[in-house]
This record gives C-alpha cells, sequence and structure tokens, in this order.
C-alpha cells in the first residue's frame, strides 16, 4: 500500500504540528516576560538624581494602608490576641526595620539608610500587603507554618515633606518555605521579617544600580 503524500490529510497534520509549535513558543515567551513585568522594581514617579552626594536617608514604615491577609491591619489587630498584636507592633520599628535595614545597606552601598532624622531626604516604605500562603484553601490568620509574602512601595520626599519625589513600586518579598511550625506572634514576625530582608536586598540593588547611572 502506497500513501499519497500530498493528500489532504497529511497537510492538516503538518499545519496542526506547525500552529501547536508556534503556540508553545509564544507560550515560552509570555512565562519569561511575565515574571519581570510582575515583580520588577520600577521607578513610576521622579529620578532618583536628588540622591547624588547624599550619604544618610531617613527610613520610615507606614502601615497606614497596609491588609494583613486580606484585612485592614487594625481589624485584622482587634480579631488576635492582645499580646499578638503587642508582639506585631514591637516587630515594625524591630525584626522588620532591621532585617530591611541590614539587607538594603548592604545592597545600596553608595548610600546608608536608616534613623537618621537629620537627613535632608526621607524613603518611606508603604507597606501594602502580608499575607501567609500555603498549598490548599485560603488561611485566615497569619500565626502558623507557610510562606509569609510582603508587598510594598516606597516613596522619597523630603524630611518633613509629603511631597514625593520619586516612588519605587512593585517591591515583592516573601519567606523560604515551611519556617516556624508554632502559631506564635515571634515565629510570624521572624518569617515576615525574613520577606522584609529580601525587599531590602531588592531595593538596595535598584537604587546601587540608579546611582551608577548618575555618575
Amino acid at each position: 500500500m502506497q500513501f499519497n503524500y500530498n493528500s489532504k490529510f497529511l497537510k492538516n497534520i503538518v499545519m496542526c504540528q506547525y500552529f501547536k509549535q508556534k503556540a508553545l513558543a509564544i507560550l515560552a515567551v509570555i512565562f519569561v516576560i511575565a515574571p519581570f513585568d510582575c515583580y520588577s522594581q520600577k521607578l513610576t514617579e521622579g529620578s532618583l538624581a536628588f540622591l547624588k552626594g547624599q550619604e544618610n536617608i531617613h527610613v520610615v514604615f507606614d502601615f497606614s494602608d497596609a491588609k494583613l491577609q486580606n484585612k485592614p491591619e487594625g481589624e485584622y489587630l482587634a480579631s488576635v490576641t492582645q499580646q499578638w498584636a503587642e508582639g506585631w507592633e514591637a516587630a515594625k520599628s524591630s525584626t522588620f526595620m532591621d532585617r530591611l535595614l541590614e539587607h538594603l545597606n548592604k545592597n545600596a552601598r553608595t548610600l546608608q539608610f536608616g534613623n537618621y532624622p537629620n537627613a535632608e531626604y526621607q524613603a518611606t516604605v508603604r507597606v501594602i500587603t502580608v499575607s501567609r500562603r500555603m498549598p490548599g484553601p485560603s488561611l485566615p490568620y497569619l500565626d502558623g507554618p507557610g510562606i509569609r509574602n510582603v508587598a510594598c512601595e516606597v516613596v522619597f520626599t523630603r524630611t518633613g515633606d509629603s511631597m514625593p519625589l520619586a516612588k519605587i513600586t512593585k517591591l515583592n518579598g516573601k519567606s523560604q518555605k515551611g519556617g516556624v511550625p508554632t502559631p506564635t506572634v515571634a515565629g510570624t514576625t521572624q518569617q515576615t521579617g525574613v520577606a522584609f530582608g529580601y525587599i531590602g536586598r531588592d531595593l538596595g540593588k535598584f537604587i546601587e544600580k540608579g546611582m551608577k547611572k548618575l555618575k
């Protein structure tokens, strides 16, 4: 038996294979581009030119619009014990800030960030979300094992002023899988601090790269 290689049937098979390969190629490009589009830091307002010649930058946290596990921070803290809420508040200026500044200063070597209220410029870290993720259904609370995800943006102003000079967005950090298995605020803040450390690292790299362009 001989096959007719010019048959319509065979042509259809060849065309199907062709379009399948094209579709896979397009999907591959999408998956390569998507992470950079979703998570890469972006300077959405202003420029970093004002930082040239500076040595110290004052850093503050702003949780006023933060959501903890999809709830406004105040609402979430009202649903937990007083001890847990107090531990969380204490961690903002210690664990969270310490981890962020440690990795920020390690990577932004041109500048020093920290508690410098007399510095000319201020970086306000606006926390957007803090959440806990595990495979399966959504979780109602931040405590317990799982990955902590933190998203925020940074707004630069003159110290004591509210007029934005520059804004860096799409800052995302997450702790490592697993973590502290006990449902305590200490475990939660430790894991959240790890996430803030990654944000500090990426922010520092972004600023250092921007500062080199100003030279």
